[in-house]
């Protein structure tokens, strides 16, 4: 289940936002302050923080990073019930997923939540993807016991390892693109 913390110092607004975000289906969990929040985090794994400007402890543009330091996959929200656009840049800047006003947007926390987690289940499956991709071009992979192709593989391994680029040239069909995704993946760029 999807779970989202939310961190107000306003108890009605916590239980405003719990009880629309539980009628969605989804999972929250609640924080009074900076410090409950980062404890929470600590212990619970989330996908979305809705997070208040103005904390007793701490500013909510100001811990974005932070937040995202104890869940790095979760996207962040910014809610402030006195919005201003130096405050909007910054926390976007610093990693914010959105930044939205208190009782103006209420109707947009449904939308704003979904999107969020569809970036997330997206970048989920993107992240999938690579790491099947790299684990299918691996130098394992290479089909060939002789003693030319351990040569070639053993000079591909050493390669992979520098900064360098590789000019890969033979007749078609030898598997040069074979070498090449094996190369990348097993580089610091394909990593």
């Amino acid at each position: 289940m999807n779970k989202i913390l939310i961190i107000d110092d306003e108890p009605t607004i916590r239980m405003l936002l719990s009880r629309i975000l539980e009628l969605e289906g989804y999972e929250v969990l609640k924080a009074k302050d900076r410090a409950t929040a980062l404890y929470t985090l600590r212990k619970q794994e989330v996908q979305v923080v809705l997070c208040d400007v103005f904390l007793p402890d701490g500013n909510g543009v100001d811990m974005v990073q932070e937040l995202q330091q104890l869940a790095p996959a979760a996207k962040i929200i910014l809610l402030t019930a006195h919005g201003n656009i130096p405050d909007g840049v910054q926390a976007i800047k610093n990693g914010a997923f959105d930044y939205i006003v208190k009782g103006d947007d209420n109707r947009k926390i449904i939308p704003i939540v979904s999107r969020a987690m569809d970036a997330i289940a997206s970048e989920q499956k993107k992240k999938t993807a690579s790491q099947k991709t790299s684990k299918m071009h691996t130098f394992d992979t290479i089909v060939g016991r002789s003693a030319a192709i351990v040569d070639v593989i053993m000079q591909a391994r050493k390669v992979a390892a520098t900064d360098v680029s590789v000019l890969i040239n033979g007749e078609t069909g030898t598997g040069k693109e074979v070498f090449a995704q094996a190369i990348h993946s097993a580089s610091r760029r394909g990593g």
